[in-house]
């Protein structure tokens, strides 16, 4: 199983239901339903699975960069609800 680095060092197991749980947020904050962009959220989610299953351990930062990456591609306002969530309240 992959282990996640977090930004103070802390390592947990990857946990793929947090990243769905965050794309489900900022598809709602972008104005769209989860029904609406349920094939966006799965397909993202699955590009990331690929990607982090290739690595024993991987960075948070990494994980969201590549998120943020798949989601410019394909639903650029969900990516900017997710900066703009991520600036608000993940940079205390």
């Amino acid at each position: 199983m992959t282990k996640v680095v977090k930004k103070k060092g802390k390592v947990e197991a990857f946990n793929p239901n947090k990243i769905k749980g965050s794309l489900q947020k900022a598809t709602i904050d972008a104005g769209y339903t989860v029904e609406e962009k349920k094939d966006i959220i799965n397909d993202v989610l699955s590009n990331i699975n690929k990607r982090i299953d290739a690595e024993k351990e991987i960075k948070s930062e990494t994980i969201k960069m590549c998120l943020l990456t798949e989601l410019d591609k394909c639903e650029p306002y969900i990516a900017k609800s997710w900066r703009r969530f991520d600036s608000k309240y993940k940079s205390r």
